[in-house]
């Protein structure tokens, strides 16, 4: 919900309103009431809006470039969902200062995510097939999360065991490694509720011995 926020953006947050507000859209689709008091978390965020111009998703961008210096590109608000156009808008702009190749991503699959969508249920199979100790939700949910990129992550493990201590129901240390190591994860929120939503269902006590693990293996 967009609300007009004045101070610093690190201190924003979502009122009280807007949770109530969500619960209710919410309530008039699914039997099962959810109040307020239900909510775990919530995200928020600041976008900058330009005087005189309506806020737009893809942000705003000023490009400076002055003889004999190096070109500033500065981007301001934007949805994460406009991210890839925004991206491609500002590489656009230096081209004519840097060596660079032809446009290609807006064809290219994101890592892992180079087969049809139609496919999804085949690869959940395949990985199954593979790795036997993985029930249905999870198998679903890592090959949703990692695509063909999933046997990097697990690799020959022959059991639950070889993939290493758990954390909550379903996060192993084989998957904090390979986020760590490929995906820049540092910190617990980085996996818990940046990179996927565990957090709504993992422990306290599972997510101090997250940290701990990450602070070790770091």
């Amino acid at each position: 919900m967009g609300q007009t926020f004045k101070g610093d953006p690190a201190a924003v947050s979502m009122a009280a309103s807007a949770v109530a507000y969500l619960c209710d859209a919410a309530n008039r689709y699914f039997r099962e009431r959810v109040e307020p008091s239900d909510v775990i978390r919530t995200v928020s965020g600041a976008n900058m809006v330009i005087p005189g111009k309506r806020a737009a998703r893809d942000g705003a961008m000023v490009f400076d470039s002055r003889r004999g210096k190096a070109p500033l590109l500065t981007i301001f608000g934007g949805d994460v969902t406009t991210s890839r156009l925004r991206a491609e808008r500002a590489v656009s702009r230096l081209t004519s200062f840097y060596p660079m190749s032809p446009r290609w991503t807006a064809k290219a699959p994101l890592p892992g995510g180079d087969f049809a969508w139609a496919r999804f249920d085949d690869e959940v199979d395949r990985a199954r097939a593979r790795w036997r100790f993985l029930g249905e939700s999870e198998a679903r949910r890592l090959v949703a999360a990692y695509g063909t990129r999933l046997a990097v992550v697990l690799g020959d493990a022959g059991s639950r065991a070889d993939l290493g201590p758990a954390f909550g129901p379903e996060l192993t240390a084989a998957e904090v490694r390979y986020l760590m190591a490929k995906e820049w994860a540092r910190f617990p929120d980085d996996i818990l509720w940046r990179r996927s939503k565990l957090g709504l269902t993992m422990p306290s006590q599972d997510r101090e011995a997250l940290a701990q693990f990450m602070a070790a293996s770091a």
